[in-house]
């Protein structure tokens, strides 16, 4: 084993996060009551977490959450003395943990790392976001997030999230760039199921996510919703039985291929106005080999002469293999 003294900053809280999970049945069921704070120093979450107030990680710190780990945020009064910041266009009306150090929150796909409402009766806002806001480096794996706002939103931020569930939130994600900040928002949002929100990814402000393998599902408005950002790549992914499976606004470079899309409610794509730019989505499927019926599912040029036209041509013959989560 390497020697603690030779490790780097990073590796030697991995080591100690290491060891107090291999310790962890000592730690009992206690709960830690964290009110509004700021997080300064490294710190270790494990057990139970009751939140009751914005949680700031601050610059230069680390918060890791073990694996099995619940994070229960109570639902304090919107904008009122339990919240950091009353900053509206980059923070919630309700409890966040707010990331600008770091945070390492990776669970097991049997010890997942909870987020939620711990209020009797949970409700969709119950409590903010897990809020990333000009911070790099930071990893959320096998987590299972409810009851949010915007369940993880990341303002100008550096964050890997595969594994997780999303469900019952009223956004499962949201990705952003905000003025002032010097990290670009980078998100790979890989093996994720994301069902029974209201809106499943929203990728906004210049973000130009990685979205692959995703299960995107039953969500009320939309599964992915591209407004004004960069260059996304989505792909191998299942959009299946949204309202709207895939919205475009005002978006350009887009890689839209090797999809399932198909059985959204309204369209399985739907171009807003605003959205000139023709967009490529070939290679896809559909649900169907008739192009009238594939046509029929996607709002563009037919129905709008100001939009753009949807190429879906050299559409798959069958659903895409190895799409989705594997």
């Amino acid at each position: 084993m390497q020697n603690p003294s030779r490790m780097t900053p990073f590796t030697f809280l991995l080591f100690v996060s290491f060891l107090l999970h291999l310790s962890a049945v000592a730690y009992g069921s206690d709960q830690l009551v964290v009110g509004k704070t700021e997080i300064s120093t490294d710190t270790i979450w494990h057990g139970k977490i009751l939140v009751k107030g914005d949680v700031r990680v601050n610059k230069g710190a680390t918060l890791i959450i073990l694996p099995g780990t619940e994070v229960m945020f109570e639902r304090i009064e919107k904008f009122g003395p339990q919240k950091l910041s009353l900053d509206k266009a980059n923070h919630f009306p309700r409890a966040e943990l707010i990331v600008r150090g770091r945070l390492i929150a990776q669970g097991l796909s049997d010890k997942m790392i909870v987020f939620t409402s711990a209020e009797e009766k949970p409700a969709i806002a119950d409590w903010g976001a897990v809020n990333f806001i000009d911070s790099r480096d930071n990893i959320m794996e096998f987590c299972e997030i409810s009851y949010g706002h915007t369940s993880v939103h990341c303002h100008s931020a550096q964050v890997l999230v595969s594994h997780c569930r999303f469900h019952d939130n009223g956004v499962a994600v949201g990705l952003k760039n905000i003025k002032g900040t010097t990290i670009k928002c980078s998100v790979p949002l890989l093996y994720n199921r994301i069902w029974a929100n209201g809106g499943g990814i929203l990728i906004g402000g210049g973000a130009s996510p990685v979205v692959s393998h995703n299960e995107i599902s039953g969500n009320k408005f939309f599964g992915i919703f591209t407004k004004k950002s960069g260059p996304c790549s989505i792909r191998f992914n299942n959009i299946v039985g949204n309202g709207k499976g895939v919205i475009l606004y005002a978006v350009e470079g887009l890689i839209l291929r090797d999809n399932n899309i198909s059985d959204n409610l309204d369209y399985n794509i739907s171009l807003l106005e605003g959205q000139e730019q023709d967009v490529d989505a070939r290679h896809n499927w559909w649900g169907s080999t008739d192009p009238s019926r594939i046509k029929g599912l996607i709002r563009d040029k037919a129905q709008d002469k100001s939009l753009g036209k949807v190429d879906f041509s050299g559409f798959t013959v069958a659903p895409v293999q190895g799409a989705g989560v594997l």
